[in-house]
């Protein structure tokens, strides 16, 4: 598509309730969290748009015991897109007719209900859309992925916010993080944290702790996972004595760094055992950003983990992967 021009065009028109006469007041969106709605022609979703945006939005969600995709996917053809169905909190809207002269996609925030992302990809035929998609999928995917986080981020923030927990951690730790309710102070001693939330079908933790900064080298792939494997054998005990958690080797875990709150942040995403004694078995996934305190020479990790059996546990990482995103070192 040499010859052809993309344009990508971001709408951001946040409306909120608001007693102004120049402000729609929007309804709540509808849909299950992580859910997208594709709308698409029915003859187009078994042809080859169809199979690419399947592909994506059906790919897993990294390191979770069990396979999940990073997005669920419901399917509705152009002439069912009804006004019900335009309040979805998350929307793939689609045409392919000869009648369009140029490929596009636009990005709407918050067009027929709050919160809501709308991503609409137009295309005169299969092989212009494909290529279109194919070439922005990251961006499409990530949009979606994001719109979620920061959807959690703005709930845990606001009216879910734990105040208690938040006070101690500045008190106690000089670090600020937006906890929901629910969420329970276990441990809180001067270098470690455990926060839990306990329910009958799932576990959810957060530990923090912090140790001396002396070089650049701590933030190496092997000493960080050598340094969690130390903290979690002495603070977290299995179910069944003698037994503790450990990082899962086998499986590769995945290591990025990036700015989060404008602080160098490492971050590790793997999966988690116990140890200690044959036989026994437990586990699940696991989620880790540490920096650098300048100020007071420490590292502070914070890290979060999930365990559900044979449930699913996307959302439950989803929801602390929102937390972790919170978190800021208090100067």
């Amino acid at each position: 598509m040499k010859n052809i021009l993309f344009s990508l065009i971001i709408l951001a028109s946040i409306l909120t309730s608001c007693d102004s006469n120049n402000e729609r007041i929007l309804p709540s969106s509808t849909g299950r969290v992580g859910q997208v709605l594709v709308v698409m022609a029915d003859h187009k979703w078994e042809q080859e748009p169809g199979k690419v945006i399947r592909k994506a939005i059906n790919e897993d969600y990294s390191l979770l015991p069990q396979s999940e995709p990073l997005l669920d996917i419901t399917h509705v053809p152009n002439r069912a897109y009804s006004k019900f169905l335009m309040k979805t909190r998350n929307i793939l809207l689609t045409q392919i007719s000869v009648n369009v002269k140029k490929p596009e996609i636009r990005i709407s925030y918050d067009k027929h209900a709050y919160p809501q992302l709308i991503i609409s990809i137009k295309a005169k035929n299969n092989k212009e859309f494909v290529e279109t998609f194919k070439k922005h999928e990251e961006k499409i995917i990530s949009s979606f992925v994001n719109a979620e986080r920061d959807r959690l981020i703005k709930a845990y923030s606001g009216k879910l916010l734990n105040k208690k927990i938040k006070d101690q951690l500045a008190k106690n730790h000089n670090i600020y993080m937006s906890i929901p309710t629910g969420f329970n102070i276990d441990v809180d001693s001067s270098d470690f944290v455990w926060i839990s939330r306990e329910t009958p079908r799932s576990s959810q933790g957060i530990l923090i702790w912090e140790y001396a900064y002396t070089d650049t080298s701590q933030f190496h792939l092997e000493n960080m996972l050598n340094k969690r494997d130390s903290i979690t054998k002495y603070h977290i005990p299995g179910p069944v004595d003698s037994t503790y958690m450990a990082t899962e080797r086998m499986v590769t875990p995945e290591f990025r760094e990036f700015l989060l709150n404008k602080n160098y942040t490492a971050e590790i995403k793997g999966l988690w055992k116990l140890d200690g004694k044959e036989g026994v078995f437990m586990g699940g996934p696991y989620l880790s950003i540490s920096q650098v305190d300048t100020l007071r020479d420490r590292i502070i990790t914070v890290d979060a983990f999930a365990y559900g059996g044979k449930n699913k546990k996307r959302e439950l990482m989803r929801q602390l992967d929102a937390i972790l995103h919170t978190f800021k070192i208090l100067y």
